[in-house]
């Protein structure tokens, strides 16, 4: 049996049973369903059901599926709520919902290529306890908040990076050789986002416009 309690359960048969709910849960003709349910649909008895509901958590906890205030399980963008992402120096954030007075935290591993102020679609994979705030894992961003940045221009062989002012854009800007556009170590500049990359890969862009040297009169005022 699938779900036959087993203490040494190794990854692989973890990963498998994982597959067999994510498949059940976005199959066409699934109705969603408590864990005791689904157990239930497994033929589970009460001292097996233990595997399932580890699984059912750690789906949650991956955003790979939703879980509803009345605790049925269901594809994640049924239970997913839009929010705007705000960066930390840190590496973490939070998101700020519309009408709800708490924001959610997003560990920086659950950040998944989201920038300071882009519009995101989150899933709760934690609730608020006494304490701790609800934790989240963003699992796209649909619409970026920022398109421009201005930053300190720093030049490596070929190419180059911006190192933005606003320290809650917590990645730099990878400047390609071709779209340097004149800009030397230590120009302030005004860099136009091409590309933003991932959560393996900096964001891209391209010079727009230099502002002049860190040191010139007025720089910091005109940045």
């Amino acid at each position: 049996m699938l779900f036959k309690g087993d203490v040494n359960m190794d990854r692989e048969s973890f990963e498998k049973r994982k597959k067999v709910v994510y498949d059940l849960v976005h199959d066409k003709h699934y109705i969603p369903m408590k864990r005791k349910e689904m157990a239930m649909l497994f033929n589970l008895p009460k001292e097996q059901r233990g595997d399932l509901y580890d699984v059912l958590d750690a789906l949650v906890a991956e955003g790979a599926i939703g879980i509803s205030k009345k605790g049925k399980y269901c594809k994640v963008e049924n239970t997913a709520l839009t929010g705007i992402f705000e960066s930390t120096q840190r590496g973490f954030g939070f998101v700020t919902i519309e009408g709800e007075e708490d924001d959610v935290f997003i560990s920086e591993k659950d950040i998944n290529g989201a920038l300071h102020h882009d519009k995101v679609l989150l899933v709760i994979t934690s609730e608020k306890t006494e304490g701790r705030r609800r934790e989240g894992r963003i699992i796209k961003v649909l619409e970026r908040g920022i398109d421009h940045i201005v930053g300190i221009f720093e030049k490596n062989g070929a190419y180059g990076f911006v190192v933005p002012d606003n320290q809650k854009m917590s990645k730099d800007i990878f400047i390609p050789k071709h779209k340097i556009n004149g800009a030397v170590n230590g120009h302030k500049v005004v860099v136009k986002i091409d590309n933003y990359g991932d959560d393996k890969h900096s964001p891209e862009g391209s010079i727009f416009r230099i502002l002049g040297h860190i040191n010139d009169p007025g720089v910091d005022i005109l940045s």
